[in-house]
């Protein structure tokens, strides 16, 4: 009875050891979770979602949500590839469009990323996600016109991305934001005449909001005929001819 009890004290110690040992020999061995998952085909996706749309975007959506900070870690955004979800959030789109979790996560986190040259995947979804409804999704088109002036610094895009707002179904004060991403650029000529087109064309204006079209107008207005003037100034201006070098 004794012996039977060291030899199940020595067996569990041994394997005590060898679990030791184990662990010795693995504790820096870490696996390659790596941060964003790889892109799935659309076949493969809407093959899995077994008719289900909404219920795997819910899904997805989440191991979007929480890639690059699952089994206790936290990934800076400067390690996330912006490129794959850029195709991630297209992809998700197609199982739910009208869900706004997608270009809320693209613009009030993912386009916080440390690496400015990336942010343009994320201006570029919401462009994307935005034209297709227009009435719906203006809200985002705002929010990529800020990251193209303010954090790409890039005055093209945010007029690319400013063009589709003039649109009867978008609020008037949105609309306004073409005129302003045109001043931004110097093009008060282009401000002004978005000004007038959505003044003449919008229906129920807030009395607000046509009181700031007036204003914007006369004020440019003003600056334009200012502009004119100092380039009708530097017209007429004498120029100074110098004098013919004398004869040797």
């Amino acid at each position: 009875m004794r012996s039977t009890s060291i030899k199940i004290y020595f067996m569990l110690a041994f394997f005590v050891l060898l679990q030791l040992g184990f662990w010795c020999q693995t504790k820096n061995i870490k696996p390659d979770l790596g941060i964003v998952p790889d892109v799935p085909g659309r076949q493969e996706i809407h093959a899995l979602t077994f008719g289900d749309d909404e219920f795997y975007f819910r899904v997805l959506a989440f191991i979007i949500q929480n890639c690059g900070d699952t089994y206790g870690r936290f990934s800076p955004l400067r390690y996330y590839d912006l490129n794959k979800l850029y195709y991630w959030f297209g992809l998700l789109d197609e199982l739910d469009a009208k869900s706004n979790m997608m270009p809320s996560l693209a613009a009030y986190y993912f386009s916080q990323t440390q690496n400015v040259a990336d942010v343009h995947y994320v201006v570029d979804y919401l462009y994307e996600h935005s034209v297709r409804d227009v009435e719906h999704n203006w809200w985002w088109l705002i929010q990529a016109i800020y990251l193209a002036m303010h954090k790409m610094n890039n005055m093209d895009k945010a007029l690319e991305v400013a063009k589709p707002l003039v649109n009867d179904k978008v609020p008037v004060w949105a609309q306004q934001m073409t005129a302003v991403v045109y001043e931004k650029r110097g093009e008060m000529g282009d401000a002004l005449r978005i000004m007038e087109t959505i003044k003449a064309h919008a229906k129920n204006i807030p009395d607000a909001d046509l009181k700031y079209m007036t204003y914007f107008v006369e004020e440019r207005l003003g600056k334009l005929d200012k502009m004119d003037k100092k380039t009708l100034h530097k017209t007429l201006e004498p120029v100074e001819i110098s004098p013919a070098p004398a004869p040797p």
